[in-house]
């Protein structure tokens, strides 16, 4: 039996660096050699694990999906959850720094688009974030923050919000991605709060 060398770079490394030269570069100009490069392995290394460059972002696109509602799941354990997630989303849009980064990032959502495999994965993140938003605005709720009841729509129009205040911070270039973020999901929140009259 044959024992293959330990693995010095983890998927998770490979694909945290994958995500940064996506966002460097976008996806249609990422090789293996690039992203090899980013994390120090050989092309020859990336495409055992993960047989094409498509593999690879299908990976990362997978990744996301299953990291981002982790990440905003958070936030239904804080004191003011509503509040919380809001900071939540600002912290991810912090982690972009340029409209052009924003524009790679936007390249790979067109991949999720148009393409079978990445739609469903798509797909499957969507559900999976308005799920966790639903699930924070229950605590919020529970911990008395959010006083109205019917929440039903309310999931979808702050994914929609953060999603639509990336783009226009992308289109303005003014501030930060993060107090854009942060305005736009206060704006949409705000009535939520407080006292019911």
């Amino acid at each position: 039996m044959t024992v293959g060398r330990p693995r010095t770079v983890s998927d998770e490394q490979i694909l945290a660096g994958a995500a940064r030269v996506v966002a460097r570069m976008g996806p249609a100009r990422l090789t293996l050699a690039e992203v090899g490069q980013e994390v120090g392995l050989a092309a020859a290394t990336l495409t055992q694990r993960f047989k094409t460059k498509r593999g690879l972002l299908l990976a990362l696109a997978r990744h996301g999906a299953d990291a981002l509602p982790d990440r905003l799941a958070a936030a239904r354990s804080a004191a003011a959850p509503a509040r919380a997630l809001i900071e939540n989303f600002a912290a991810l849009a912090g982690s972009v720094r340029t409209s052009a980064e924003f524009a790679n990032h936007l390249a790979f959502l067109l991949l999720d688009l148009t393409d079978p495999q990445f739609q469903q994965i798509s797909r499957d993140y969507a559900d999976a974030v308005e799920q966790t938003i639903a699930e924070v605005l229950a605590a919020a709720h529970a911990a008395g923050e959010i006083v109205h009841t019917d929440l039903t729509d309310l999931p979808r129009a702050i994914h929609a919000a953060y999603n639509g205040a990336m783009v226009t911070w992308g289109m303005h270039g003014q501030g930060s991605p993060a107090d854009q973020v942060r305005t736009q999901l206060t704006i949409l929140l705000e009535p939520y709060l407080g006292s019911e009259d």
